[in-house]
């Protein structure tokens, strides 16, 4: 025996080495671990944990630690390294990376990229680096400044391209940040130049804004208002505005354009168009277009021009007036083309409006003239109305009414009346002809039409067609006519008698057809009408003939009807009824009867014919069948098919027929007997096929019965052979049934029960029992096979089954598979087998027990995986159970590290691991002594590292992490978490805003914060010392305006800010109106849409209802003040219809309605002083509407007793009010009264309509009403009453003067 003996000593401090002097970021960096003594195996730690990670690499010995792609955050460390031998270990101190970076990003201090001339510019530059970082200012590429921040004062020169340079001479980086500065110089006022000297409407008309200076953006405003609608364009620079086809009222202006750059802006004097339009359409004053002779004619033309358009009057083409009336007296040379030609010199423009005038003279009396002579019934008759003279109509009166109906025709000018297929009774008339125009009328004499027609249709009196030899018959006929007609009998064509009636005696020979014949030699007609007459004489008695000798079953059978004389019809009878059914089959004339598929039973008879004509009638003599039939199917008598040997047997054999069958037996085919029976005792050479025969001579059929006998002897004891020796669980295993003889059936039992189961099959014969993966429980029988056939059975002796199985699974016992170091541990292994199985325990695949039992105490190193082996050779099976069993030490206090020590709220992410050492099982966490549920906490799968997202202050606390395994558990010391956060919003107190001249202020700011925050107050730019609290005493007007408190935290680098403006006032002065005017506060007014006047008229002004209001307040001169606006002297509240725009200056009232109208004013805070404007009064012009004439009237109609006075009068709701027009008839009156019209001393000539015009000038609007005026003389009486034609001439006798009156359709009943 050599024993080997080492001496090892203690292990020295090790001492880290770097690579480099300086460590990079984004650069390789090498840690070496330099030691000396007896060195096993280097580690390393990084924050007192194991290195990790894709970017951390360790050399082969692990003594050298190189660190890929350094950062500023991840790779501090510290670092250690540590050395080991098997008894000694030793670490070196830590070791702390100080990382160069940078710059980061340059970033330019956010300010505004536009300033005006004179603004003092700040630029500030910032860049995070390590060292900190050396910063240049360069002008357009021209170095300006050495330091972070650079500032000056605004002037043109000063714009361009300012570039931040950020270097750090250690890590060779440079970052740069640039930023584009313009400054900009006031703009002056431009001016607008049009397109032309003259603005013509639908012409196109352009506006070209002129300005200089740095002009970045025109506009333009029509009436106070952007330009909108697709008539209006602007050039891509929107310097140029063109409007499309202009328009008087739309587009006059006034305009405005403006131009800007980020900081100033200016705006040209208004400009209001001129447009020159028209003549619109010409329009001739509405007067009728047809007169009488002698009457006074009038015509008088309008057309709407700027400027006015000159007129000339055409008749026919030639000029007849120069002036816009034309008047003289009708006669039938004025008849013709009036035209009125409207001219504007101006534009150009001519416009033209005609009216045709018809002159008429009275017409004479008209006269009926026939197409011809004689009007024929069903023939087409014309009436034409012949005159002379200016005819615009021509009307047809039948018996007094218009002509209505579809067989009535007019001509296209009515002149000739047609009657399609004249009639005798609707046509006769009498007709009239009327001709008209507008002023006269004249009518025919009457004229009535005699119309000819017929004959009719022939009628023959009815009587009947068929009569018996020796009847009297009368034949009469009849047919209207004018005139009567004349009447000939036929008889089969030819001619008999010459009378309406003819008469005669029955016989064969006079059987035929008779004609009468209806002539009417005026019309041309000839009408017949046709009688066809039947002689009879009586029939003789029918036989019935048959198609065969003999009537056969199932053939088919016909009887004929065999008969002479006048037949009709033919019917039979079938046992006295009516034949029936799909077998009975007659001829089309029926005179022969089939039956298909003759039957013995149905269609035995007795059948008889029957003849008939409508006057006699004779039947056949009965006749009955005799069918033939059969052998029906031949029947062997009920008996059994199976016998036993020695048994007696009788087999007997019938079948139906007529006439009676003859019967032959056979065996096997062979004939054994004649009869009908046979009978023979049972041996096996007996058995075999019987057959009966039936045989009918007559029919020629032949009928046959079989049956099958069968001898048995008895059966001896069957045995039952096994597949295998022995069964073996699982595995398959069959059992055959083993016999001789006549075997007709196997069948099996199992514990005496027939067997089931899906794992039970049995072969197609049943011979064979096989059971599918055989069980040691299910499957152990006794088994027993039994064979049978009908007469005997046997069955085998019992079977019972061994079945060997195993091992099973083992068990092992105890199932604790956890212990602590120490323990005492028995493990015991069992498995169910059949032989009993043979055991072996493993260790981690190594043997250590050959019996079923195994024990050990624990220690640490005996953790690991126990086997049980179980087998059973006879099987040839194996089982192995496998158990982990876990040794557990005691644990070590954990550790909480977090890489960020100050978390700043809304910004950082916080993690926290909990290092630790041992058999951690399990990690948890508490947070404040309970465990963490807010949803922002999240866990890694081991909840080893606990984050929390979006932190806030609210996740302040003490956090303690546990670790557990199930014998042990330590707990870390707590982490107290501290979150820095805000400021939050700054509040600024007191809240009022509006203070007296002379009033002490003390503004006090505060705002949420850890560490609290800083406060910084400025005012109108400047800063003012750095406290919460700000007090001012006995403020002036100075002092006002907005105060902003910032708010800032150094540790979190957010900063909050808060402004309030404050108003400084004195007491309110009112002015008069001449201090008013000498501050220039007024209202202006501005035109817009529909408001009808470009200037205030007497500080008024007027808009169409449903148009636009725009008023604006001045404040030229005043900065931005506030302004308030007034409406009858009380603060006005909006509503939706009012807008307020351009800083509260201007009010716009869109739609503007009626209750609008009434006095504005405004009023401009500066803050310090209040000025007011004069009162502008808005007027809202509508209607005019709802026109009444006035006394009511009754029905449309105002009645006036003739030779007084009526005074009609008008009202119209309007503003301005309305003025008014009267029109009689259509005419205007030439002595216009206004609102109220008198008659006086009312006439006749008084009556008519009545017409009130009423006109808004201001809206261009008009509105009228219609009312009837009748005039009545109480002393009138009318001594008759008849209906009127329309047109017609009424005469009324008055009962003092006998005038006489022509009245119109209207009048008619009155």
């Amino acid at each position: 025996l050599i024993i080997f003996i080492f001496a090892i000593a203690p292990l020295p401090k090790p001492t880290i080495v770097t690579s480099n002097n300086t460590a990079v970021e984004t650069k390789d960096f090498s840690l070496t671990c330099n030691a000396t003594g007896q060195i096993h195996t280097y580690r390393w730690f990084i924050n007192g944990l194991a290195p990790g990670g894709n970017r951390i690499q360790l050399s082969q010995d692990k003594r050298i630690l190189t660190i890929r792609s350094l950062t500023r955050r991840e790779n501090k460390g510290p670092y250690v390294c540590e050395i080991q031998n098997p008894l000694f270990r030793n670490r070196s101190d830590p070791f702390t990376l100080n990382v160069a970076y940078g710059p980061d990003n340059a970033t330019i201090v956010h300010t505004v990229n536009e300033y005006p001339v004179g603004a003092n510019i700040t630029l500030s530059c910032s860049a995070n680096s390590n060292p900190a970082a050396q910063f240049t200012w360069l002008q357009n590429g021209q170095s300006v400044s050495n330091s972070a921040t650079f500032s000056f004062i605004a002037t043109l020169n000063h714009a361009g391209t300012y570039t931040c340079s950020a270097s750090n001479s250690f890590t060779g980086l440079t970052r740069t940040a640039t930023k584009n500065l313009i400054i900009y110089a006031p703009l002056s006022k431009p001016t607008i130049l049009t397109s032309n000297i003259t603005a013509v409407e639908t012409k196109d008309f352009s506006f070209t804004c002129q300005g200089i200076g740095q002009i970045h953006v025109y506009w333009w405003l029509i009436n106070g208002v952007a330009p909108a609608g697709g008539r209006i364009q602007l050039s891509p620079d929107k310097r140029t505005l063109t409007i499309r086809s202009l328009t008087r009222r739309e587009n006059k202006g006034p305009y405005v354009c403006g131009i800007e750059n980020p900081l100033f802006s200016n705006r040209s004097d208004p400009f209001t168009l001129d447009v020159a339009y028209g003549p619109d359409i010409a329009t001739i004053v509405h007067t009728p277009d047809v007169y009488p002779t002698g009457a006074n004619i009038t015509l008088s033309c309008s057309a709407t021009s700027n400027p006015p358009v000159q007129f000339t009057w055409l008749q026919n083409g030639q000029p007849v007036s120069n002036s816009a009336t034309f008047s003289f007296i009708a006669s039938l040379n004025h008849a013709g083309t009036y035209t009125c030609t409207a001219s504007n010199s101006f534009t150009g423009l001519t416009r033209n409006a005609t009216k045709n005038l018809i002159i008429y003279a009275p017409l004479s009396k008209p006269t009926i003239v026939t197409s011809n002579i004689t009007a024929v019934e069903t023939k087409d008759f014309s009436l034409t109305c012949q005159a002379t003279g200016q005819i615009h109509t021509y009307r047809w009166f039948i018996n007094g009414l218009a002509p209505s109906g579809s067989r009535i025709q007019l001509s296209p000018d009515k002149r000739t009346l047609t009657i399609r297929n004249l009639t005798r009774r609707e046509n006769k008339g009498p007709y009239e002809c009327e001709i008209q125009n507008p002023f006269y009328s004249n009518r025919s004499d009457p004229f009535t039409l005699d119309v000819a027609y017929g004959p009719d249709t022939a009628t023959i009196v009815r009587t009947v067609d068929e009569y018996p030899i020796g009847a009297n018959i009368t034949l009469s006929c009849s047919s209207k006519s004018n005139p009567p007609v004349q009447f000939t009998w036929l008889h089969n064509g030819q001619p008999v008698s010459n009378s309406a009636t003819f008469s005669f005696t029955a016989s064969l020979s006079l059987a035929g057809t008779y004609t009468c014949s209806a002539a009417n030699s005026f019309t041309g007609l000839t009408r017949t009408a046709t009688k066809n007459v039947i002689i009879y004489a009586p029939l003789s008695t029918p036989i019935i003939v048959t198609s065969n000798n003999t009537a056969v079953e199932t053939k088919d059978f016909s009887f004929t009807c065999q008969a002479t004389g006048q037949i009709h019809t033919y019917r039979w009878f079938i046992n006295g009824l009516a034949p029936a059914g799909s077998r009975i089959q007659l001829s089309p004339d029926k005179s022969t009867l089939t039956i298909r598929r003759l039957t013995r039973r149905e269609n035995k008879g007795p059948y008889v014919c029957e003849i008939k004509n409508p006057f006699y009638s004779n039947r056949s003599d009965p006749f009955t069948l005799d069918v033939t039939y059969g052998p029906d199917t031949a029947t062997i008598v009920r008996t059994v098919d199976e016998y036993p040997i020695g048994a007696n047997i009788t087999l007997s054999c019938s079948a139906t027929s007529n006439p009676p069958v003859q019967f032959t037996w056979l065996q096997n085919g062979q004939p054994v007997s004649n009869s009908a029976t046979f009978s023979f005792i049972a041996s096996l050479s007996l058995a075999g096929t019987y057959t009966c025969s039936a045989a009918n001579s007559f029919t020629g059929l032949t009928r046959t019965a079989t049956k099958n006998v069968i001898i048995y002897a008895p059966l001896s004891k069957p045995t039952i052979s096994t597949s295998n020796i022995a069964p073996v669980e699982n595995k398959d295993f069959s059992m055959t049934c083993q016999a001789t003889g006549q075997i007709h059936t196997y069948r099996w039992f199992i514990n005496q029960s027939a067997p089931s189961g899906s794992r039970l099959q049995l072969s197609p014969d049943k011979r064979t029992f096989t059971i599918r993966s055989v069980t040691r429980r299910e499957n152990k029988g006794p088994y027993v096979c039994e064979i049978k056939n009908p007469f005997y059975s046997n069955r085998s002796d019992p079977l019972t089954l061994n079945v060997t199985y195993g091992p099973d699974t083992p068990v092992i016992v105890p199932t604790i598979d956890e212990y602590p170091i120490g323990a005492n541990i028995t493990l015991l292994c069992s498995a169910v087998s059949n032989p009993p199985a043979q055991f072996n325990w493993l260790y981690n695949g190594q043997q250590v027990s050959n019996s079923a039992t195994f024990s050990t105490i624990t220690f640490l190193s005996q953790s690991g995986t126990y086997t049980c082996h179980a087998s059973n050779s006879f099987t040839g099976l194996q089982a192995t159970k496998d158990m982990n069993i876990t040794i557990y030490g005691p644990l070590s206090r954990p550790i909480i590290n977090s890489p960020n020590r100050i978390p700043v709220e809304n910004i950082d992410t916080v993690s926290l691991t909990c290092n630790a050492t041992g058999q951690v099982r399990t990690y948890q966490w508490f947070i404040n002594n309970r465990a963490p549920t807010d949803n922002r906490i999240q866990l890694t799968r081991d909840k080893r590292t606990l984050t929390v997202g979006s932190l806030t202050r609210e996740h302040e606390g003490s956090y303690v992490c546990e670790i557990k395994n199930p014998f042990y558990s330590n707990r870390s010391d707590p982490f107290k978490l501290n979150v820095y956060y805000g400021p939050d919003n700054a509040i600024i107190l007191p809240k009022v805003d509006r203070y007296l001249v002379g009033t002490n202020i003390t503004l006090s700011c505060s705002a949420k914060s850890k560490p609290p925050a800083k406060f910084i107050w400025f005012h109108k730019g400047k800063k003012w010392r750095p406290s919460a609290k700000l007090s001012l005493t006995n403020v002036s007007l100075k002092h006002a305006g907005t105060y902003i408190c910032q708010a800032f935290n150094s540790h979190t680098g957010l900063n909050s800010i808060k402004d309030k403006n404050l108003t400084i006032y004195v007491e309110e002065k009112n002015f008069t109106d001449s201090e008013e005017k000498n501050v220039k506060i007024n209202a202006e007014f501005t035109m817009y849409e529909n408001l009808l006047s470009p200037s205030k008229i007497n500080n008024t002004g007027f808009v169409i209802e449903n148009g636009t209001a725009i008023l604006t307040c001045n404040t030229e001169g005043y900065g931005l003040p506030d302004v308030w606006w007034y409406y009858k002297n009380k603060r006005m509240v909006l509503n939706d219809r009012m807008t307020l725009s351009n800083f509260d200056q201007t009010l716009t009232i869109t739609p503007a309605k009626r209750e609008d109208s009434g006095a504005y004013r405004c009023e401009i805070w500066d803050p310090f002083l209040v000025y007011r404007s004069p009162l502008f009064n808005l007027v809202v012009c509508y209607g005019p509407e709802k026109i009444k004439i006035f006394p009511n009237s009754v029905n449309g109609q105002i009645e006036v007793t003739l030779k007084e006075n009526l005074t009609l009068g008008c009202q119209a709701t309007s503003e301005p009010p309305a003025q008014y027009t009267w029109q009689i008839n259509g005419s205007s009156i030439a002595v216009n009264s206004g609102n109220n019209y008198t008659i006086y001393r009312a006439s006749w000539d008084h009556a008519g309509t009545y017409t009130c015009i009423a006109i808004n000038d201001m809206v261009n609007a008009t509105i009228s009403k219609n009312i009837r005026v009748r005039v009545i003389d109480p002393n009138i009486s009318i001594n008759s009453t008849s209906n009127i034609i329309d047109n017609g001439t009424a005469a009324l006798t008055h009962n003092t003067e006998n005038e006489y009156l022509n009245i119109a359709r209207e009048n008619a009943g009155t």
